[in-house]
């Protein structure tokens, strides 16, 4: 349900289109990723200790706890646990012999390794894992690090026991907590009051990223509160601008790229609010400000957006180099619409970009492989054409099949040429005919011309010189050099009556 209503949202307030226009003969329309929604924790279990209780007549199995030698000894697996340097009181900060706890955190988190040694490392069972068990006089540590009146520094390094009682009891809170699970039922149930309610509790009990994003979206589109575009965007931006959590995985999957996690999809959100003048002033640099920032956390599609944004001039100077490094930067990671703007630019030169025919095949290819209908045209050109590869009609014909398919107008436009032609594909007016009008209707000029000349003929179908025409118009709009006569000599065919019911069709609506 929640994945339902997220699609719905992005739909209707923030899709935002922002495509490379076609470079040489190339063509093809990147619309910009759908963001999905987070979905629900799966929950788990309590893992902390109940209180002692009497036997029951069912049996010892309700007791958890025993006692042994007068203290108690939990009955729950030993867990090992690591401090959250980011959250510690003292051990998120340079110690006096250079060394830091955020670079063990580093190593640890690109690794994958865990170290027993690590001071940072312990039992939650073990005495500093719980504040409530003889560890200390107090619960308080007695050498957390300071200062002397000369200034040097006193107490211990690294994380204190202090640290590790604090790690351990926000991970016993968080273990048990239901907030955001009672906040996403509610939530599910179009219970948005109660839901906005539930999510704000669990965002300051705990701190959760998925709580303040949908918080937020419940600001954004107005969901058991009124519709607050501000307050909405203060509630984005904690999410936003959480430290990057290296243990997370990287946002990004080429196999799935409009996956975003809540802090990309809250990164991207406030780009196109200020995109799009979504409940506050349009302002294109602040927008800009939001996309680099989702780039820089590692969602790839903001760094072809960026590009989009110095390609054209999108509020700032055009910036072809700009624009170049953020396609290059985001094809590296295998985002194919970036592959594609980078071999358009490659494929002939721009500014002071040379040409490079061959590394453009090679760009065109590789986004061919997750099927780019705009890099399948290329492909199937250089096969037609043998440019850069040997001429081979049939693969040609292949790729051709492939990208006007996958939406490519024209390649749609090429397939209705091979059905009227004859040849590797049987002569079929008809499917010509069909072929045409797609392509036409997607924009393709040759198309709609073709289209109309079928139509002024008789080809495939009724003649209907209206119809041809009004396509050879539409051939005109998009540039076709012959549209202008072909309309001419169609109107020259007209009867009174067809005439007036060109003028018709023409007339400015009122």
């Amino acid at each position: 349900m929640r994945q339902r209503i997220a699609m719905k949202f992005h739909a209707g307030l923030c899709a935002v289109v922002m495509a490379a226009v076609p470079l040489g003969v190339l063509a093809q329309t990147t619309q910009a990723p759908a963001p999905q929604t987070v979905a629900k924790p799966a929950e788990t279990k309590a893992t902390t200790a109940a209180p002692i209780q009497a036997p029951a007549a069912s049996g010892a199995e309700e007791v958890t706890d025993v006692t042994v030698f007068l203290k108690k000894k939990s009955s729950i697996p030993e867990q090992n646990m690591r401090i959250d340097t980011r959250r510690a009181s003292s051990c998120g900060f340079f110690g006096s012999d250079g060394s830091a706890d955020y670079i063990a955190d580093y190593i640890r988190d690109t690794t994958g390794s865990y170290d027993a040694n690590d001071p940072n490392n312990f039992s939650e069972n073990s005495p500093l894992g719980d504040a409530s068990r003889e560890g200390g006089s107090t619960i308080f540590d007695q050498q957390e690090r300071g200062t002397d009146e000369s200034g040097a520094e006193t107490g211990s390094s690294g994380c204190t026991a202090t640290d590790r009682k604090f790690a351990a009891g926000r991970a016993t809170i968080a273990r048990n907590d239901k907030t955001i699970y009672q906040a996403f039922d509610f939530y599910d149930q179009k219970k948005y009051p109660e839901a906005l309610e539930m999510f704000k509790t669990a965002y300051t009990k705990i701190g959760y990223e998925d709580a303040a994003f949908y918080i937020a979206r419940m600001y954004l589109e107005g969901l058991g509160t009124p519709r607050n575009p501000k307050e909405a965007i203060v509630w984005f931006r904690k999410v936003a601008e959480q430290p990057v959590d290296l243990s997370k995985p990287h946002p990004f999957d080429p196999k799935d790229p409009e996956y975003m996690n809540s802090r990309a999809e809250a990164t991207m959100t406030l780009a196109k609010i200020y995109l799009t003048g979504y409940g506050v002033p349009r302002d294109q640099k602040e927008a800009l400000k939001w996309f680099e920032k989702a780039a820089s956390i590692g969602f790839i599609p903001a760094s072809k957006i960026v590009g989009d944004v110095y390609y054209y001039g999108n509020g700032v100077p055009k910036d072809l180099n700009k624009a170049f490094r953020n396609y290059s930067e985001a094809a590296k990671f295998g985002y194919a619409p970036a592959q594609y703007a980078v071999a358009q630019i490659l494929e002939f030169g721009e500014g002071d970009i040379k040409a490079d025919p061959q590394k453009a095949l090679g760009w065109y290819s590789e986004a061919a492989k997750v099927k780019h209908p705009g890099a399948l045209y290329a492909i199937a050109v250089a096969y037609d054409s043998g440019e850069g590869v040997a001429a081979d009609p049939q693969k040609a014909l292949v790729f051709y099949k492939e990208a006007a398919v996958g939406g490519n107008p024209d390649a749609q436009n090429a397939i209705g040429t091979y059905f009227y032609q004859g040849g590797l594909l049987p002569k079929d007016e008809v499917a010509a005919r069909q072929w045409f009008e797609v392509a036409a209707l997607n924009g393709q000029a040759d198309a709609a011309f073709n289209l109309a000349v079928m139509y002024m003929k008789g080809e495939g179908g009724p003649k209907d010189v209206v119809k041809a025409y009004v396509w050879f118009a539409a051939a005109r709009v998009k540039g076709h050099e012959n549209a202008a006569a072909a309309m001419k000599a169609a109107q020259a065919q007209m009867t009174d009556a067809q005439k007036a019911e060109v003028e018709t069709l023409f007339a400015p609506k009122k």
